[in-house]
C-alpha cells in the first residue's frame, strides 16, 4: 500500500517537473526542473530496488551533466541571441500531429517487446554491470570518456576570456 502511494507521488512529481522543463520561460528554471524530475525518477528506481541505477542517475545526470548544462545556460547571453531570431513559423496542429504519431510509434514498440521469463536473472547488480562494462562494452565506455573529455576541454576554451 505504501509503495503504491509512493509510486503515484513520485510519478506525479516526474510529470509535474517534466512539464516545468517544457513550459518554463527561463532556461535556468528548465534545467532546475530537469534536475528535480531526474531525482524523482531515481526515487522510482529505488522503488524497483534498482539502487545502482538510481545512484548512477543522481550522480551522473543530476550531478554532472545537468551542472554542465546549467553552466552553459548561464554563460550564454540569451538576450542577445533572442533579439535576432524570429522563431519557428510552424502550425500548432503540426506539433500535435507529430506528438500523436510519436505516441503511436512508441506504444507500438512497447507492445512488440516480449520478455522471456526464463532469461530473467540477476542483471542489475554492481558486479554484473561492472563485468559487462569492462568486458563486452569496453570500447564504447572508453569512447564515451573521450567524448566527455573533449566536451570539458571545449567548455574551458569557450569560457576563456580573450585578452585583446
Amino acid at each position: 500500500m505504501l509503495q503504491t502511494v509512493l509510486f503515484y507521488l513520485l510519478a506525479f512529481g516526474v510529470v509535474l517537473f517534466g512539464l516545468g522543463v517544457v513550459l518554463s520561460r527561463s532556461a535556468i528554471y528548465s534545467v532546475l526542473s530537469l534536475v528535480a524530475a531526474l531525482c524523482m525518477m531515481a526515487g522510482l528506481f529505488v522503488l524497483l530496488k534498482a539502487f545502482l541505477v538510481a545512484t548512477l542517475l543522481i550522480l551522473v545526470y543530476a550531478g554532472a551533466i545537468l551542472v554542465l548544462f546549467l553552466f552553459v545556460v548561464m554563460m550564454v547571453d540569451y538576450r542577445k541571441l533572442s533579439s535576432d531570431w524570429g522563431g519557428l513559423k510552424l502550425s500548432p496542429l503540426l506539433g500535435v500531429g507529430a506528438g500523436v504519431l510519436m505516441f503511436i510509434q512508441i506504444f507500438g514498440i512497447i507492445r512488440s517487446v516480449r520478455i522471456d521469463p526464463v532469461s530473467q536473472g540477476v542483471h542489475g547488480t554492481a558486479q554484473a554491470v561492472g563485468t559487462a562494462l569492462f568486458s563486452t562494452y569496453v570500447l564504447p565506455f572508453e569512447l564515451t570518456s573521450f567524448l566527455l573529455l573533449a566536451a570539458v576541454v571545449s567548455v574551458v576554451v569557450l569560457a576563456k576570456k580573450d585578452p585583446t
